[in-house]
């Protein structure tokens, strides 16, 4: 009950989206990325690790369902933080990098 509460809230959030927008248009062009939300591998997380290999990320948001987590790097290190990812076992659900499947 307290999630789908979370939820509904998180639906009126328009200042992340907007800060987002602001941010691709600033370090455009860019690649966004979606992976399944998991306990272990959350906003902080994935944050932490793409810098601390020199990947700049920002729009870390949930979708509406709250169920994939969304994020944006530059579209020329898209390629690297695809294989940071997929080397840490977090399954991408989408990806800007043409010929990587979901879950692949």
């Amino acid at each position: 009950m307290l999630d789908k509460l979370l939820n509904i809230g998180s639906a009126f959030d328009w200042i992340t989206p907007s800060i987002a927008f602001a941010q691709d248009f600033i370090h455009g062009p860019v690649g966004d990325f979606g992976i399944p939300v998991n306990p272990y591998w959350g906003r902080r997380e994935i944050k932490r690790l793409l810098n601390d290999h020199g990947v700049r990320v920002w729009g870390l948001m949930f979708d509406l369902a709250g169920d994939v987590l969304l994020f944006t790097v530059n579209r020329r290190q898209a390629e690297f933080t695809y294989y940071l990812l997929r080397e840490q076992g977090i399954p991408v659900i989408y990806s800007p990098v043409d010929g990587m499947d979901a879950f692949s």
